[in-house]
C-alpha cells in the first residue's frame, strides 16, 4: 500500500502544494467600455492577484481551465470551443455544448450555464483530462433547463507539449438534469460525478475512471423539488471533506445528504424549506470545515450547520437598508475564502472569510473584493483536487482504474516517525545541500514550510487537529517524496 500510495501522491504534487485554479473572467459588453477585459483571478491565502488575460473569448457565465507543472495556462474552455495557450480553438475542440444555445450565445457571450463546466485529471493518469460540461436547453416552461451533461477527453504530452482531444460531447446524461458536482473516489484516484434528473429525486451516481465511465447507478431520495414551485436557479454543492452534499433550489429549499465515498451511496440528512416564495439566488457553498453550508436568495445569504439543519431556513446576512446588493452563485477557493457573485454584471464580488465560525451569523463583505474589470457569473466549479484517499475504508487501497501506471520516481530520501505522532513528528532526510520540508493537511492546504541543510529534523505538532498530513520534500523547486503520518 504504500508504494502504490506513494506513486499517486507523488504525481499529484501540483494539485496538492499551492494549489492554483484556473479562473477567468471578463467579456465585451456596451454598458461601460473603460471596465469591458479579460482577467484571470488568482486567489491566494492572503491577497487576491490580478492578470491580464489576452484572450478574445467572452466568458459570461460558463468557464474552466487547467494550469501546466509549471503555473501557465494550458488550456481552457468558455463552454463554447476549448483554447489552447495561445487562445486558439483546439483541433476537435471545436462546439461544446452544441445546440441552439450554443448558435445564439456563443459568438456574442460565451456559454450561459453557471458553474456549467469543471475539469478534472487522475493521479496515476495526470495528463488525461476530463472535462465535464453541462449544455442548456431552449425551453422556457421550466424557468431555467440544463442538460444534457457531456464529457470531453483531452490529453496533454508533457515531453512535446501538443495536446489531443480524444473525444467531445460524449453524453453522460441525456435530456433535462440539474447541475452537477464532483467528488474523488475513497482509492484517491477515480471520481464521483452527482446530479439527479430534474423535478425528481433521482439521483445519478457515476464513477469516472481512465478508462471511462466504470459505473452508473441511479439512487432515490430525499425530497423531489417537484416543478412548479421548485423553479429559478438551482444548484448542488459537495463539501471540502467530501462526505457531505447539499441541494439547493431558490423556490423550495435545501436537501441535505451524507455520502459514501466508497460505495457512493446517499443517505438523508434532513430538509429545510425556505420561509416564503423567494426571487434569485439558488447557490450553494461549503465552509472550507465542512461544518456549515451557505445558501444565497436574491438580497440575502443563509448559513445552515449541516449537522442541525433548522425546520426552516433564515438569513444570517442582510444587506443594510437601502444598499441593492444581491447574491448568486458561489466559490470556495482552496484556501477556504468564499466568493459570491452578483446578479448582474459587476466590477466586485462579495467575500467570506474562511475563519467564519458563528452559527448564527455570516460574515459577509459586502463588495469585498473589486474587480479591473466588470464580470458576469463566472464562478469557477471545481471539486477538492487535494482529496486523498479514504484511509480505513474498503477502498483505501484499490485503484480502480484497469490502466497500467506509468512508472513513478522510486526514491528513499525521507524517512517520519513516530507514525501516528502526537507531540512531535521527526524526520531523517537522505539528501545533500539545501531542501525545503513543507507540511501539508489533508485538504491541501500548507501548513509549514521550512527551508533546511540537515540531515534530521524535529518538528512540534501542538496545536495542530487530528488527522491526516503530508511531509513534502524538495529541492530548487521540485517535489521529490511524499510521505504521508496521522497526528493523534
Amino acid at each position: 500500500m504504500k508504494r502504490l500510495y506513494l506513486l499517486i501522491t507523488l504525481t499529484a504534487l501540483p494539485m496538492l502544494i499551492g494549489a492554483q485554479e484556473f479562473w477567468a473572467g471578463g467579456y465585451t459588453e456596451s454598458l461601460d467600455t473603460i471596465v469591458n477585459g479579460r482577467m484571470l483571478i488568482k486567489a491566494m491565502p492572503d491577497t487576491v492577484v490580478f492578470e491580464p488575460f489576452d484572450s478574445p473569448v467572452q466568458f459570461e457565465s460558463t468557464m474552466a481551465g487547467v494550469f501546466d507543472e509549471a503555473r501557465e495556462v494550458l488550456f481552457y474552455t468558455n463552454g463554447c470551443h476549448l483554447y489552447d495557450q495561445n487562445h486558439q480553438i483546439l483541433a476537435g475542440g471545436e462546439n461544446l455544448n452544441p445546440g441552439p444555445i450554443h448558435d445564439l450565445v456563443c459568438d456574442d457571450y460565451g456559454y450561459i450555464a453557471p458553474k456549467g463546466a469543471t475539469i478534472v485529471n487522475f493521479r496515476t493518469h495526470p495528463h488525461l483530462y476530463y472535462v465535464l460540461h453541462l449544455g442548456v436547453q431552449d425551453d422556457i416552461s421550466h424557468s431555467i433547463s440544463y442538460g444534457p451533461l457531456y464529457l470531453t477527453q483531452v490529453e496533454h504530452d508533457a515531453s512535446s507539449g501538443e495536446l489531443t482531444v480524444l473525444s467531445v460531447n460524449e453524453v453522460l446524461l441525456d435530456g433535462e438534469v440539474d447541475p452537477f458536482d464532483m467528488i474523488r473516489h475513497g482509492n484517491g484516484n477515480d471520481w464521483w460525478l452527482i446530479t439527479n434528473d430534474f423535478g425528481t429525486s433521482s439521483y445519478h451516481k457515476i464513477l469516472l475512471t481512465p478508462d471511462g465511465v466504470q459505473q452508473h447507478e441511479v439512487q432515490e431520495i430525499g425530497y423531489a423539488f417537484p416543478f412548479p414551485p421548485c423553479r429559478g436557479q438551482r444548484s448542488l454543492s459537495a463539501s471540502p471533506s467530501g462526505e457531505r452534499l447539499v441541494r439547493y433550489g431558490s423556490k423550495c429549499g435545501a436537501q441535505f445528504l451524507t455520502f459514501d465515498r466508497c460505495s457512493g451511496d446517499l443517505e438523508e440528512a434532513g430538509f429545510s424549506p425556505l420561509p416564503y416564495n423567494v426571487v434569485g439566488g439558488g447557490g450553494s457553498v461549503f465552509s472550507d470545515d465542512s461544518k456549515y453550508v451557505y445558501l444565497t436568495y436574491w438580497h440575502q445569504i443563509m448559513k445552515v450547520t449541516f449537522s442541525d439543519p433548522p425546520d426552516t431556513l433564515r438569513h444570517a446576512y442582510r444587506p443594510p437598508l437601502n444598499i441593492g446588493a444581491s447574491f448568486i452563485h458561489a466559490y470556495r477557493a482552496p484556501h477556504g475564502t468564499l466568493f459570491i457573485a452578483p446578479h448582474a454584471s459587476e466590477p466586485y464580488l462579495h467575500t467570506i472569510p474562511a475563519n467564519d465560525d458563528n452559527p448564527d451569523t455570516a460574515m459577509v463583505a459586502l463588495e469585498g473584493l473589486s474587480l479591473p474589470y466588470r464580470m458576469q457569473r463566472t464562478i469557477p466549479h471545481y471539486p477538492n483536487k487535494a482529496l486523498g484517499d479514504w484511509q480505513d475504508a474498503p477502498c483505501d487501497t484499490l485503484l480502480t482504474s484497469t490502466k497500467e501506471t506509468a512508472p513513478g520516481p522510486q526514491h528513499d530520501l525521507l524517512k517520519l516517525y513516530p507514525n501516528p505522532a502526537h507531540q512531535y513528528i521527526t524526520l531523517d532526510i537522505a539528501l545533500e545541500g539545501e531542501k525545503t520540508v513543507t507540511l501539508v493537511n489533508g485538504v491541501g492546504q500548507v501548513i509549514r514550510e521550512q527551508t533546511v541543510r540537515t540531515d534530521h529534523l524535529r518538528l512540534p505538532l501542538a496545536g495542530f487537529p487530528p488527522g491526516l498530513y503530508f511531509m513534502v520534500l524538495s529541492q530548487n523547486g521540485v517535489s521529490l517524496e511524499v510521505e504521508r503520518f496521522i497526528r493523534q
